[in-house]
């Protein structure tokens, strides 16, 4: 995997956002995403629940997110990471909201789920190895997180670095190479001379 170039990946504004948010908190590593540390960052509680995963709100607007009980530990940290989105970014009970409003917000949810659970900037901790499976099933174990999950993290991370690589070598094509031209002695004096006559020309 000697094209996972980190250096040309390029953030989207909400991973940008959530970046900010884990580093001013000291949050640098897969071993910093605790999920009750991320919990508390964006001031949700947490709790396990025989019911499906999801986000209540109470008449204060104070929020709790309950994750299947029953789930194994890496999908009660999918869950969870889906489900944080709701308080961190969007305001008011779905309860409430029309179904497209709801669609919109889940797709969100995907979103935030991938940047927050195993965001970019962590992986420069982990070189990537030539067999791609044995280094997802790395990355599976280093951010407790499914290995299919982190298989479409993944790939969305290449997908854009090759995007990136691809428009630097179209703009490099697009920009016309400088010509240099090398002179002989002879053609670098007689070039000096004509300089200095156009430059007296210039003083009269």
């Amino acid at each position: 995997m000697h094209f996972f170039n980190l250096e040309l990946y390029k953030p989207s504004d909400m991973e940008l956002w959530i970046n900010k948010k884990y580093q001013e908190r000291g949050i640098h590593s897969a071993t910093d995403l605790n999920i009750d540390n991320i919990g508390a960052l964006f001031n949700t509680y947490i709790a396990y629940s025989e019911g499906e995963s999801k986000v209540i709100y109470d008449n204060d607007n104070d929020c709790m997110i309950f994750i299947n009980i029953h789930l194994d530990a890496y999908e009660q940290r999918l869950a969870f990471f889906h489900e944080l989105c709701h308080p961190a970014m969007h305001v008011g009970d779905q309860r409430s909201l029309s179904p497209a409003f709801v669609s919109l917000q889940e797709s969100q949810a995907a979103l935030f789920q991938l940047y927050a659970a195993m965001p970019a900037y962590m992986l420069e901790e982990f070189k990537p190895i030539q067999h791609s499976s044995y280094y997802l099933k790395i990355l599976s174990e280093a951010f407790k997180l499914p290995y299919s999950f982190v298989k479409q993290r993944i790939e969305q991370i290449l997908g854009r670095i090759n995007r990136e690589r691809q428009d630097n070598n179209l703009r490099a094509r697009s920009t016309p190479a400088k010509i240099k031209y090398a002179y002989t002695d002879t053609t670098n004096r007689i070039l000096e001379q004509l300089n200095k006559q156009i430059a007296n020309n210039k003083e009269r």
